[in-house]
């Protein structure tokens, strides 16, 4: 079930805050839902009732991104949506030295909160739920929100210098991959940012990169391992063609992007597993000199070197030995090397990692003792696994 501005209004009431607590009670009990809601309704409309259980949801799934999710205003569906915390913090720094600043497609107000530290903003959503969260959530922690439910590309930006746009990536049946089909459409998003002097659009992770234009700066982000945002900036926000963010370390790589640079060759002493946000970004040929290393295959996000750096843009591994792809071989090895048991990972590699690990460590001893991890990938076209031993 999904919140609407109704819902919205009267559980910011007393009456439905107490309910909403209760319902959390209930719930983190565990006690089943239906049976909340039929306890509820004791004293409830069977609506109020619903709502309450569809707020106290919300705000456990929240809870992984927002520090005070149990005083804030989620459904389900939008705290899934929602932009983790530490994200949004991340990408309102931008925004820094704006005087107001326009969240359009704002759904439940989690890039609003951030902005709102920055600036006063104006927050629009076509959806009257989602508004009156925001409104809700910015009330929550005394913040110069402004809602509005309207269409954003009807919006007067006037006294606006500094624009975050979110177009809505999914429909009714599922995940819209043609930024065309976003709401609004991507070339439409482009319009609007450029009518403000900064701007960043968030887009799929995936995004194509033949259609950033050409004096944009491209954003990845990755949270804690995980690649989870792409953001189009734009105008003065702009300060180079690429950029890796790797949260929650706050650590950035920027420059141009690849161009072919990086050398090729075997693998060497040490592996370096790229942060997804590297790779995405086409930011091999920065990092790789940082490291003196290598790539293994062209387009791979792997790198050797014969040297140990430190680096938050790459997981680093010991190599302890590398042969052409085999099963059998693998398994002897990761015996003579002591291992009691194995993760695998991988690169341009076919295999089935789940599936190779599982048989692996059925051949191990397992428990207690030395993990090593398997790395297959590939090199001078030939179908590799390295064994390593995780260093960083």
């Amino acid at each position: 079930m999904t919140l609407d501005a109704a819902a919205i209004a009267w559980l910011r009431t007393p009456e439905g805050d107490a309910a909403t607590r209760d319902a959390v009670a209930r719930i983190g009990g565990g006690t089943p839902l239906l049976k909340v809601i039929d306890a509820l309704r004791r004293s409830l409309s069977p609506d109020q009732a619903r709502w309450a259980v569809t707020l106290a949801e919300g705000r456990t799934t929240a809870r992984a991104k927002f520090e005070d999710a149990d005083r804030l205003f989620f459904d389900r569906e939008s705290a899934e949506q929602a932009t983790s915390a530490v994200v949004a913090r991340h990408t309102a720094g931008r925004f820094a030295g704006a005087s107001r600043i326009a969240d359009l497609g704002c759904g439940a107000g989690a890039d609003a909160l951030a902005l709102a530290d920055h600036a006063p903003v104006l927050a629009v959503d076509l959806d009257a739920g989602r508004a009156g969260m925001t409104e809700a959530n910015a009330a929550v922690r005394g913040l110069p929100v402004t809602t509005l439910v309207a269409d954003v590309r009807e919006v007067a930006l006037d006294g606006v210098d500094a624009a975050w746009l979110d177009p809505a990536r999914r429909d009714a049946s599922g995940r819209v991959l043609d930024p065309e089909r976003w709401s609004p459409p991507l070339s439409e998003a482009l319009r609007i940012a450029r009518s403000v002097p900064r701007a960043g659009i968030k887009v799929a992770p995936g995004i194509d990169l033949a259609l950033v234009p050409a004096d944009a700066e491209v954003e990845f982000i990755s949270l804690d391992g995980r690649l989870v945002e792409a953001v189009i900036w734009l105008g003065d926000a702009v300060s180079t063609p690429r950029r890796a963010t790797v949260l929650p370390e706050g650590v950035m790589l920027a420059g141009a992007p690849d161009t072919g640079a990086t050398v090729l060759g075997a693998p060497g002493a040490y592996l370096y597993d790229l942060d997804p946000a590297v790779g995405r970004a086409g930011l091999v040929d920065v990092l790789a000199p940082a490291l003196g290393a290598w790539l293994l295959a062209e387009g791979v996000a792997y790198l050797s070197s014969d040297e140990a750096h430190d680096t938050p843009f790459a997981r680093r591994f010991r190599i302890v030995g590398w042969f052409p792809f085999s099963e059998r071989r693998l398994l002897e090895a990761c015996r003579a090397a002591d291992a009691a048991r194995v993760e695998v990972m991988r690169r341009a590699s076919p295999v089935e990692t789940n599936e190779l690990e599982a048989r692996l460590n059925r051949g191990l001893s397992g428990g207690p003792g030395l993990v090593l991890t398997v790395a297959l990938t590939r090199h001078e076209g030939e179908h590799i696994a390295i064994l390593g031993a995780r260093e960083r």
